[in-house]
């Protein structure tokens, strides 16, 4: 930036002086403002720049905000899309409008279209007792694939289990047991196989009869012998019902009186010096008394159909295992 001439310093001065001389109330910052000033102006009018017009600034008037138009009101849901927008909301309520129909099944649907279908009111829901679930067909391996002769593992003389207690606990010694007087084509089959079971449930199926887990001796344990041992108490899973297959399978085997061999009782007794289960027993086997349908568990009362064996067999290690059992 330019410095001033010494001229216009002296012209300067002289001004301020004058001002100061003119005035001596003022404040002597405001007479050097106003010569400021004054010297500013000379400067722009020598330059050929100062006008001594002032431009008046008019403020621009504010417009005020247009009205928004207030949408109309409707009946039924606002429609918030652009293209739906001008049209009328449907009635789903009412099934005579266009493009809304009371669906039937088909069955149904081809009966009305023939006219032979009467109208129903469309609250009206009819009862259906549901269909039992279909079984898939068991695995190679599976216990419920293998035919038992069971005469020969019950009842036979010198290797039959009836009275006995096995060797080693658990339900799987049971099975590999039981397994030994399957048929021969199954025993071919499943050399060296491992057999697949479920050892959570109460009930164990083979491909022609059943066997029947119980525990005795613990508070779990409501199963409870009858008549002398003449019967027993037996309590169906949590997911087990009337229409369940293997309960309906129970119940047919049972109710056989051409078939003795169906259902085989194992038990095994609570011993509360080692806190452990016993190894199980084989009981015999075992006819239908009666059941209280409907019940949630399912409550069964069975018949020992070898009562009369096991009280009065040759082994006196029989009896007294089976009298320890019911006592």
């Amino acid at each position: 930036r330019a410095k001033p001439a010494a001229h216009d310093k002296e012209e300067f001065q002289a001004n301020t002086h004058r001002l100061i001389m003119e005035d001596d109330n003022q404040n002597p910052y405001l007479l050097m403002r106003k010569a400021k000033i004054a010297r500013n102006e000379a400067r722009l009018k020598s330059l050929g720049l100062h006008s001594t017009k002032q431009q008046s600034v008019t403020p621009r008037p504010k417009s005020a905000p247009a009205a928004r138009a207030k949408p109309a009101a409707h009946d039924g849901p606002v429609r918030r899309s652009g293209r739906l927008s001008s049209k009328a909301a449907p009635n789903y309520k009412d099934v005579s409008a266009p493009g809304v129909e009371r669906r039937l099944p088909s069955r149904k649907r081809l009966h009305d279209e023939a006219g032979l279908l009467e109208e129903e009111p469309l609250n009206k829901r009819s009862y259906t007792k549901p269909a039992a679930p279909r079984r898939s067909a068991p695995a190679a391996n599976s216990v419920r694939s293998i035919s038992l002769d069971v005469a020969h593992l019950v009842t036979d003389t010198e290797q039959g289990v009836l009275g006995r207690m096995l060797e080693h606990t658990g339900k799987e010694f049971v099975i590999n047991t039981a397994a030994k007087s399957a048929s021969e084509d199954d025993k071919a089959r499943l050399h060296g196989t491992k057999l697949s079971f479920n050892k959570y449930c109460g009930v164990q199926e083979w491909a022609n009869c059943i066997f029947l887990w119980v525990n005795l001796g613990n508070a779990d344990s409501p199963n409870e012998f009858l008549g002398g041992g003449r019967q027993i108490t037996w309590f169906g899973g949590s997911r087990m019902h009337d229409e369940s297959p293997v309960v309906e399978k129970l119940i047919r085997y049972g109710k056989d009186a051409t078939s003795r061999d169906k259902i085989i009782l194992w038990c095994r007794m609570y011993q509360t010096e080692t806190k452990k289960f016993s190894p199980y027993a084989c009981l015999g086997r075992l006819g239908y008394q009666s059941h209280i349908p409907r019940s949630q568990p399912l409550s069964f009362v069975w018949n020992l159909l070898d009562h009369d064996q096991l009280t009065s067999h040759s082994e006196k290690d029989v009896c007294d295992l089976f009298q320890s059992f019911i006592a």
